[in-house]
């Protein structure tokens, strides 16, 4: 009988091959933005809802630990936003000691570790600069509008929803989910004033196509793609189709917000800049005063809001009992149920708040630690607002956007520090590119994308004639531009990247 080490060894060296090829690196990115958006099921009905994407993802976990070793994990792991993702997920398997229910953690822990899968995946592709961009753009950015139209459609004739729930729905959702969607869970697509696609909910489908319509003009910034620009434009325009309102509000108020602050940046002095924070005060209020007239909308709003209310209100007695470890996996449902037969509530609901999910799964650390995520975030988009060039700022505005979508829209939702499933791969796609880590063996591939940019240029015929277009410096500013004079050993990550407290910073460079 053979020894298993042989083949074992052309595993490794198999995987350690795929690894150290950044145009395999690049391929496996795009099979998991390709996954993105349908997250098949192939599972039959009462067996557990594993999508393919999640599979797919975590059986490259090994081919991507190899990428990431040596310069890369070091980089990454200065980065406070990577370090507090970790103690999180750390923090989640930790919680399985003391939940009523640990199999409920399962999903929870799994797809925590799929962000943290995909987003070295995308952090290795996003060091070859922007050439692989434009070519992962071209299998995701379909999907986006697939569906766009699916919404509109079923928005415009529900019986179609219907047809397409009853029928392949379950490959696209969960064969589970979509059993309980006609079963004893119901969800908002059911109601005829609400579209959702391939999505069970028509908030989370709104949350995706505005997320990804913010994120194609952020990556269109990088790239110059205008084709991708219009795709912005139609998710953005598709939100209004689902019926969600809190997301009507954020896909006017957001976009508005990015462009805004883009051009006040940009062009407004100082003085002017006073004077138009201070015109937004009424701006805002007369923004709201329209709302506020619009009784249909308003009172859809409130009513929302009631049915949410009360759900917290169980969350906040619950708190009072235990507010260091929370509920832990399954805790929330054993707890809601007799919560609900007291206040006459007809069915267990999850908590509908982000910061409200993470205490209740994970007690105050996780809160906490939830909250540190969402500060070190914006902290490091502050903090890279300030780097020159026009691309680059709109790019950072724009992932400011949809990360903010992300957190003003999960405090009325279930979702997670990167939204759900299926934004998983274009949140860790926006990160990537915009923590890049700056390798001296990365920088000869910097300047060959960023000679290849057409960032500054008119037309997308110009990104096959680079000689045509001007050089660009990269969307995160190189080694060069912070620090100019060259030393020896090894190149220290910029401020701005690392955010504070990600590592130590040069002397030079250190206050006294």
């Amino acid at each position: 009988m053979s020894s298993p080490l042989p083949a074992a060894r052309r595993l490794v060296d198999g995987l350690a091959t795929a690894a150290a090829d950044p145009a395999r690196l690049a391929v496996l990115a795009t099979v998991v933005l390709v996954l993105a958006l349908p997250q098949i099921y192939p599972l039959p009905r009462g067996s557990v809802d594993i999508a393919l994407g999640t599979a797919v993802a975590l059986l490259l976990a090994p081919v991507v630990l190899l990428a990431a070793r040596g310069d890369l994990v070091r980089r990454l792991l200065r980065l406070a936003l990577v370090r507090i993702v970790l103690l999180l997920l750390a923090l989640r398997l930790l919680t399985l000691a003391w939940s009523p229910e640990p199999r409920a953690g399962l999903q929870f822990i799994t797809l925590l570790g799929q962000f943290v899968v995909t987003l070295v995946l995308m952090s290795a592709v996003a060091r070859g600069g922007t050439a692989p961009l434009r070519r992962l753009q071209l299998w995701y950015w379909p999907w986006v509008l697939l569906e766009a139209g699916l919404v509109v459609a079923f928005r415009l004739l529900p019986g179609l929803e219907d047809a397409f729930l009853h029928s392949i729905g379950g490959y696209f959702a969960g064969q589970n989910t979509v059993a309980a969607l006609f079963g004893d869970n119901p969800n908002n697509v059911l109601d005829p004033a609400k579209a959702g696609g391939v999505f069970i909910n028509a908030n989370v489908a709104a949350m995706f196509l505005g997320i990804n319509g913010l994120a194609a003009f952020a990556l269109a910034a990088l790239t110059g793609a205008r084709r991708v620009r219009v795709v912005g434009v139609v998710a953005l325009v598709a939100v209004l189709f689902t019926g969600s309102k809190s997301a009507t509000v954020l896909v006017v108020a957001l976009p508005a917000a990015a462009y805004g602050f883009h051009r006040l940046r940009r062009y407004a002095t100082p003085v002017l800049r006073r004077y138009l924070l201070i015109a937004a005060v009424p701006v805002g209020a007369a923004v709201a005063l329209l709302l506020t007239l619009n009784r249909g909308f308003l009172d859809a709003m409130l009513e929302a809001f009631v049915g949410r209310a009360a759900i917290w209100q169980f969350g906040a007695e619950a708190f009072r009992d235990s507010p260091l470890l929370g509920l832990g996996y399954g805790g929330w449902n054993l707890g809601f149920a007799a919560y609900a037969d007291e206040h006459d509530i007809w069915r267990v609901f999850p908590p509908h708040n982000i910061l409200l999910g993470a205490w209740a799964v994970t007690g105050i650390a996780g809160l906490l630690l939830t909250v540190a995520f969402f500060v070190a975030t914006f902290r490091l988009v502050a903090r890279l607002l300030a780097v020159d060039g026009q691309a680059r700022q709109v790019y950072v505005v724009c992932v400011g956007a949809a990360l903010a979508w992300i957190l003003v829209q999960g405090l009325g939702e279930n979702t997670d520090i990167f939204g759900d499933i299926h934004l998983i791969p274009i949140v860790s796609l926006l990160l990537a590119y915009l923590i890049r880590p700056v390798t001296a063996e990365s920088s000869a591939a910097e300047s060959s994308a960023a000679e290849e940019s057409p960032a500054a240029e008119e037309s997308e015929d110009n990104v096959s004639h680079p000689d045509r277009g001007r050089r660009t410096t990269p969307a995160v500013p190189a080694v060069g531009d912070v620090h100019h004079e060259p030393g020896p050993g090894d190149a220290e990550l910029p401020a701005v990247v690392r955010g504070e407290g990600s590592g130590p910073e040069p002397a030079a460079h250190r206050r006294g």
